[in-house]
Parts: structure tokens; sequence; C-alpha cells
């Protein structure tokens, strides 16, 4: 188990070194991270349990950032800023 995170880790960190658009696209970060450990989108439902949660994947681009590597444009910086202000409203409205 802590090798398959350790091996997510370096992966996303390869990414985000890599490729900008990464830093930006979640979507394209977990398309970039799968294929890099050599899954095909089109893969067998067999191959699942090998696959990396995708939550592993996002978790550790924000790790990176928060530790101030591989940072967003400023605009996707303050989009999710903006998302993240949004949702402590709506955590606040259900207490």
């Amino acid at each position: 188990m802590k090798d398959d995170i350790v091996n997510v880790k370096t992966t996303v960190e390869e990414v985000l070194a890599s490729d900008p658009r990464s830093r930006a696209d979640d979507k394209w970060l977990i398309f970039q991270t799968l294929r890099r450990m050599g899954f095909n989108i089109f893969m067998d439902f067999d191959d699942m349990p090998a696959m990396p949660s995708l939550e592993s994947i996002t978790r550790a681009r924000r790790k990176f950032q928060h530790e101030g590597h591989y940072l967003p444009p400023k605009e996707v910086d303050e989009q999710r800023k903006d998302k993240e202000k949004e949702m402590k409203k709506i955590n606040d409205w259900w207490r």
C-alpha cells in the first residue's frame, strides 16, 4: 500500500514538473498520471484494482502546491479560492 502511494506521488510530481497544463487541470493531471503509469483509458474492468485512486492523484497535486511547488496559473488559483469560499458558505449554512 505504501509503495503504491509513493509511486503515485512520484508520478504526479513528474507530470507536474514536465507539464504546466497539469497544474491547472486535474482531469488532465489524472489522464497524464494514469498514462505514465501504463494505464489505457480504454482498459478492461479487471485492471481497475491496480489503478490508483483518482483522489490520491489530486491529493498529491494539492500537497505539492501547498508546499509552493508546481503552482497553477494565477487565474486558476483565484478560481479555486473562490470555489473554496463558496463551499465554506455552504458548509456554514448546513450547520
